[in-house]
């Protein structure tokens, strides 16, 4: 899911929030915070 207001990408599943940079989403687990 994609969270406009938060610049990131959810995975719900992974319980991980992925960031958005520059419009290029950061699919890191070092980058990711957990939900």
């Amino acid at each position: 899911t994609y969270d406009a207001k938060a610049q990131e990408l959810i995975s719900e599943k992974a319980k991980l929030a992925y960031p958005i940079r520059d419009g290029i989403p950061i699919m890191l687990m070092e980058e990711a915070r957990e939900l």
